[in-house]
């Protein structure tokens, strides 16, 4: 339902006036607006098919830049309210065994989107496809916000929006580093542009996103985390995060 505390402060010059930002309360918890990026239990996380779909954006890794895994940036904007991040454009088998990626369903921006979403998924997302059930039951029914992926009505004016796949974790790894309150990036579903740019360590396209924060407690899954050993790291750097996120999809 609308809540008063769910009210965006951040705005997307030429977007928001396209689409009505989701002011729902998502989740019954502390952090219960979409843009904190909450996931309770793996069947949030509704599959799409990148074949279906066309290329998504990754921000998963998007945080202080470099170190090991030479991970890509995301700065803080000047009244804190979004972030600029990085992010790697991801296609259908690009890179090699990339078939779904993943959209929360507690963190969809576009309320319209949300609510059709919801009334046809279930509020947990369990009614479609979804990382319960994508690998035992893969012929269940996508989620409309696939369609709206697909369509590019999710954020009209946007090359590729960001949502979730497992498809780096053996070269970029995972973790999760607890903080227990700080700004971070909420990158789900959040509208992106074309760079022109290639990250040289994967080869992947890089795309910039815009993304909503939030002020809250968080888990870190980039391990660049670890070397900077920091939740609110220095020079206006922010970590792309979610809060309490369930064992993430496996299936590529």
């Amino acid at each position: 339902m609308t809540t008063p505390a769910c009210k965006p402060q951040f705005h997307y010059d030429g977007l928001n006036g396209l689409v009505k930002i989701n002011d729902c309360k998502t989740t019954q918890t502390s952090s219960a607006c979409a843009w904190a990026d909450v996931e309770l239990q793996a069947s949030n996380f509704l599959a799409c098919r990148l074949e279906t779909t066309g290329p998504i954006a990754l921000c998963y890794y998007s945080g202080v830049p470099g170190g090991t895994g030479d991970t890509p940036g995301c700065v803080l904007s000047a009244d804190k309210k979004t972030a600029t991040c990085d992010c790697y454009k991801i296609s259908k088998n690009t890179p090699t065994g990339a078939t779904y990626s993943y959209v929360d369903i507690n963190s969809i921006l576009n309320k319209r989107v949300y609510l059709t979403t919801v009334a046809v998924c279930g509020k947990d997302g369990s009614k479609c496809l979804n990382g319960a059930n994508v690998a035992t039951n893969p012929r269940m029914r996508e989620a409309p916000v696939c369609l709206a992926i697909r369509n590019k009505t999710l954020f009209p004016g946007a090359d590729v929006v960001s949502d979730y796949t497992p498809i780096l974790t053996t070269q970029k790894g995972l973790t999760s580093y607890s903080c227990t309150s700080n700004i971070y990036a909420g990158c789900m579903t959040a509208p992106c542009h074309a760079t022109g740019s290639v990250d040289h360590s994967t080869g992947l396209p890089l795309v910039r996103c815009d993304c909503p924060t939030f002020d809250g407690p968080n888990q870190v899954g980039n391990p660049r985390i670890n070397e900077v050993d920091t939740c609110t790291p220095a020079d206006d750097f922010v970590w792309s995060s979610a809060y309490t996120p369930p064992t993430m999809p496996t299936v590529p």
